[in-house]
């Protein structure tokens, strides 16, 4: 049976396992097959995951996130100012980060948290932990100075030489993952044919992208992007010698594909066509070291279609490569408490100290 809602055409399945209690879920990870994963724990099957931006109506999120700062920003050290994007989160303040860890206990933690909803649609009674292959590309140093700049329209601009920056990250990001890379340079090109060719669904009988076999269709690639940036090739060669073609013909086509989504306000609501972005700063408040956090970052793009008077959000989906049902989330969470994973641990602050002493106390 299959209990989340992570399963849409066209994306990869991801498998599901069902865990009952603490030692099975302890004996899942045991071995080495999940060590390379963050984990995101949520306490009902919902269809996606997004960032706290993203839900419902909050296009003024940056400008929240800025009133925020004016109010509180004389009071903060150092180190909270350098990470403010990951402070106001910590906050509530919505942006478009979302939070991960590298403790499967944590997320475990938040998937067994109580859930109640009007919705039937949504499951009541089990809890759900998203493994994220490890695989996403540090953009930490990018964002410090120029968090308030969406990155995707800093890429499209070219701005402070970050197609190079980009470039240099997806060689390595092929390099230690070349059959996903070629995931997302596929998805890229059937989303380019899709909405600036013919505009039709596509079927796999018309799709003509070269087979990945072990690796050889990078040699049948064609290098149209680059023969338009041949400024960009050789600054490439000059720097590094050899360009790594495939990459850089996937960087510089992203690109224009989502200029043209600006330029041509298409209504793509899903960007599928990139690796997730990373985010992970020094977090010198305790709930963010006790809870081993790390961020995704949803890259979007953002702007308003005249035409049908609609505002539209294209974002990055973050899909997970494996989901975890979680049952009996009550003796869990019981026992989780006995290895020191519960509220006081989790958020640290004074409020929740003193909410877990009083639940403590109540229970007896």
């Amino acid at each position: 049976m299959i209990y989340s809602k992570r399963h849409i055409k066209d994306l990869p399945s991801p498998k599901e396992i069902v865990v009952k209690s603490l030692s099975d879920y302890i004996e899942l990870f045991s071995s080495e097959k999940f060590t390379n994963f963050i984990y995101r724990g949520e306490p009902t099957n919902f269809e996606d995951t997004i960032s706290s931006a993203f839900r419902g109506k909050k296009h003024h999120f940056i400008q929240m996130k800025n009133e925020f700062k004016r109010e509180i920003y004389h009071r903060l050290t150092e180190d909270e100012r350098k990470d403010f994007l990951a402070f106001a989160q910590h906050y509530g303040i919505p942006t478009n980060l979302i939070d991960f860890t590298r403790s499967p206990l944590v997320a475990l933690f938040f998937a067994c948290q109580p859930f109640q909803s009007k919705n039937e649609s949504f499951d009541k009674t089990r809890g759900f932990v998203y493994l994220l292959r490890n695989d996403l590309i540090d953009i930490t140093e990018l964002l410090y100075s120029r968090e308030d700049d969406n990155f995707l329209k800093r890429f499209i601009q070219g701005e402070d030489g970050i197609v190079l920056t980009l470039y240099g990250k997806f060689v390595d990001f092929e390099k230690r993952y070349p059959e996903t890379f070629y995931y997302y340079f596929k998805t890229l090109n059937a989303d380019w044919k899709y909405y600036f060719v013919d505009m039709q669904p596509i079927t796999p009988k018309k799709y003509r992208f070269p087979k990945y076999n072990n690796g050889e269709y990078k040699w049948k690639i064609k290098h149209k992007f680059i023969t338009d940036h041949s400024d960009i090739l050789r600054e490439i060669e000059r720097k590094n010698g050899m360009a790594c073609f495939e990459v850089l013909e996937y960087t510089l086509m992203l690109q224009e594909y989502l200029r043209r989504i600006l330029i041509n306000k298409e209504m793509v609501w899903w960007l599928n066509c990139m690796p997730n972005f990373l985010y992970s700063p020094y977090l010198s408040f305790e709930r963010g070291r006790n809870q081993q956090g790390l961020f995704v970052y949803q890259a979007y793009l953002s702007f308003d279609e005249e035409l049908s008077d609609a505002h539209i959000l294209s974002q990055q989906r973050v899909w997970p490569d494996y989901v975890i049902v979680v049952e009996n989330k009550d003796e869990i969470l019981q026992k989780l408490d006995f290895l020191g994973i519960n509220e006081k641990f989790i958020y640290g602050d004074y409020d929740r100290i003193a909410r877990y002493i009083n639940q403590k106390f109540d229970c007896r």
